[in-house]
């Protein structure tokens, strides 16, 4: 299964990288063949991490500005739900492009569930 792992970047990792470490450990699913993230700081690092950790291969989907501009994150965040089988967001509650992406997947039938930090 394709997780991806996506988060909130007003959440300030660094400060609670040991837990937020700990949820995402205990939210991949067990059937999990691939870590996706969108290369960004914060959980998208983290998830990179656990899949080293872990042996897993990572697919990461950086926004392309020279092709689309401010609109890359949207794109990027669209390939995200297109390409993943289940994903993880990281949320403070507030995050637009968080919300859209959670919203996206519920459109497409993706499944995800959410983490508050």
């Amino acid at each position: 299964m394709r997780v991806a792992i996506i988060g909130s970047r007003s959440i300030e990792y660094d400060k609670l990288q040991k837990r937020a470490y700990e949820l995402l450990c205990e939210n991949i699913p067990a059937n999990c063949t691939e870590i996706v993230s969108g290369g960004a700081m914060g959980v998208d690092r983290l998830a990179e991490i656990y899949a080293r950790h872990n042996n897993l291969p990572t697919k990461i989907f950086l926004p392309e500005y020279d092709k689309y501009g401010k609109r890359a994150p949207i794109v990027r965040n669209d390939k995200i739900v297109e390409y993943s089988q289940y994903v993880l967001a990281f949320w403070d509650g507030s995050s637009h492009g968080t919300a859209y992406t959670v919203a996206t997947c519920l459109k497409e039938g993706v499944p995800v569930k959410i983490i508050s930090l």
